[in-house]
C-alpha cells in the first residue's frame, strides 16, 4: 500500500518550477525547464565558488561554498529579493513548494521570509524564520485583505549563523483534504506539523524569495542564502520530500 500511495503522489504532483540559482545572467535566474525566471532585485546576487578570491592554499582561507550545485542566491536582509512576474503555483489547489535556506546571523533581530506567494495585501503562503520563537513558520493568510486571520505551523530550529548547509523548508497544501503541512529537512512535527485549512485563495502575485507581505507593504527581508527552489502542482509524498536535495 505505501508503494501504491507513493505512485499516486508521483502521478498527482507535476513539477512546475525548479530554480538551481547557479547563475543569473542580466539579473535573471533561469528556470531549469525554460519556464519563468526569477528576477533579482537590489540587494540580491548569485554567488559562485569561482567568485571567491580566497586562496585555498592559504591556511587562513575560509571559503564560502554553494549550498547546492555551483552557486546560491545571496540576500542582504535590507532589500534583497528575487521574484517571478506571475504566480508559479495555483494556491487555491494542491501544491508543494520547497527551498534550501541558510541564515547569516545566529541571532536575527526580526522575522525573515524565505519564500512566499500572495496578492496585494497578504500572502497565500509564506515560510519565514521567527527569532522570537527560534522557529521556521508556515504562515497562511485566510484572505488577501489587511489584517486577515492566519493559520501558522511552527518548527523549532536554531538559526544558522552563516555556517552549515542550512535547512530545506517545504510546505504542502492538499486541497482534497483541506490540510497544510510544514517540513524541515524532510520531516514534520508529529504533533502540529499538519493543520486543517479551508481558507485557500488564488494568489495573483509572483513567487518571492527573500521577502513577504506585511501591514506596511513588502518586508521581512531575509539576510542569508537561498538555493535549489522547487514548485509542484499537487502534493509530494513524504518520501519524495525527503529525497529533495
Amino acid at each position: 500500500m505505501p508503494d501504491e500511495l507513493t505512485a499516486l503522489a508521483t502521478r498527482a504532483a507535476q513539477r512546475v518550477g525548479h530554480w538551481a540559482l547557479d547563475t543569473a545572467p542580466d539579473g535573471l535566474a533561469p528556470e531549469s525547464d525554460g519556464g519563468a525566471p526569477l528576477k533579482l532585485g537590489a540587494g540580491a546576487s548569485v554567488f559562485r565558488l569561482d567568485d571567491d578570491p580566497c586562496d585555498l592554499l592559504d591556511p587562513d582561507c575560509v571559503p564560502d561554498w554553494p549550498l547546492e550545485g555551483d552557486g546560491h542566491l545571496r540576500l542582504d536582509g535590507v532589500s534583497g529579493h528575487a521574484a517571478t512576474d506571475a504566480p508559479v503555483v495555483d494556491t487555491s489547489g494542491s501544491f508543494t513548494v520547497s527551498a534550501r535556506v541558510r541564515l547569516t546571523d545566529d541571532a536575527p533581530a526580526a522575522p525573515m521570509t524565505a519564500i512566499s506567494q500572495g496578492g496585494e495585501h497578504g500572502d497565500a503562503f509564506k515560510v519565514r524564520f521567527d527569532p522570537e520563537n527560534s522557529s521556521w513558520d508556515l504562515v497562511l493568510a485566510h484572505a488577501d485583505e489587511p489584517g486577515a486571520p492566519e493559520t501558522v505551523l511552527r518548527r523549532i530550529e536554531w538559526p544558522d549563523g552563516d555556517s552549515g548547509v542550512g535547512h530545506r523548508v517545504t510546505l504542502t497544501y492538499d486541497a482534497s483534504a483541506n490540510q497544510v503541512s510544514l517540513y524541515v529537512d524532510g520531516w514534520k512535527e508529529s504533533d502540529g506539523g499538519t493543520a486543517a485549512f479551508d481558507a485557500a485563495w488564488k494568489s495573483t502575485g509572483g513567487l518571492q524569495l527573500g521577502r513577504g507581505r506585511t501591514a506596511d507593504g513588502w518586508g521581512e527581508h531575509l539576510k542569508g542564502v537561498v538555493d535549489s527552489v522547487y514548485a509542484y502542482a499537487g502534493v509530494l509524498s513524504e518520501t519524495q520530500i525527503r529525497q529533495l536535495p
